[in-house]
């Protein structure tokens, strides 16, 4: 019997996108760099800023060697656009809301997200998505997905075993960590990540058939 929900936050609760291609597009200009599309940097969400960062430096999913002080330049820019530019475009996925209202009453919820914490708390704030009782951001703990620390966390504050909990995400770091913990996994199909299908795992199209799982 399943007492904790574990969520991702962009590209399962929320779509973000929007938003960090602007950032990532703003960052990249102003160092004289190319910018991409919306539809490539979606795919290079889910590793946190400074891996979107890097891979809009290199312009691949595939990080390149790149120079630390042009790294931290670039990642420096992309802050402090974004932390001033988070909700502009970013807007809930369908169901999101009524899905977490319905589970509340009966789960306890955890945010686990590989976002750094400082851009967290304002994004739940704007769409009013106070039902967690643990938020973990991706700087909150020394590892963050693909590493199980953040899961194995949330298991010990709520005092549950592993086949208690689900993780729901949409990424290859949601199932790595998920994995490597134990908890079974749900991925959502209409998230950023092109490539889990090759994931034998349960993948849903709405948050609402989740309740199938539980």
């Amino acid at each position: 019997m399943k007492r904790a929900i574990f969520f991702d936050l962009d590209g399962t609760l929320i779509d973000s996108a929007p938003d960090l291609a602007d950032a990532l597009n703003f960052t990249l200009d102003s160092l004289g760099l190319p910018t991409y599309s919306l539809d490539t940097i979606r795919n290079w969400i889910g590793g946190g800023a400074s891996m979107l960062v890097k891979r809009g430096l290199s312009g691949s999913k595939e990080i390149i060697d790149l120079d630390e002080n042009f790294f931290h330049k670039a990642l420096d820019i992309f802050m402090e656009y974004y932390s001033q530019n988070l909700t502009n475009k970013t807007s809930l996925y369908p169901h999101a809301k009524e899905v977490l209202d319905s589970l509340r009453k009966n789960y306890k919820l955890a945010l686990i997200t590989n976002k750094p914490s400082v851009f967290v708390e304002p994004i739940l704030n704007h769409f009013g998505l106070d039902h967690f009782s643990l938020v973990l951001g991706g700087d909150s703990l020394p590892q963050k997905k693909p590493s199980a620390m953040p899961l194995l966390h949330a298991l010990e504050r709520f005092d549950i075993k592993s086949n208690e909990a689900l993780m729901v995400g949409d990424s290859a770091s949601d199932y790595f960590a998920a994995k490597e913990a134990n908890v079974p996994v749900v991925l959502v199909s209409y998230g950023y990540d092109q490539d889990i299908d090759k994931f034998d795992t349960p993948k849903i199209t709405s948050l609402q058939i989740l309740m199938e799982f539980l």
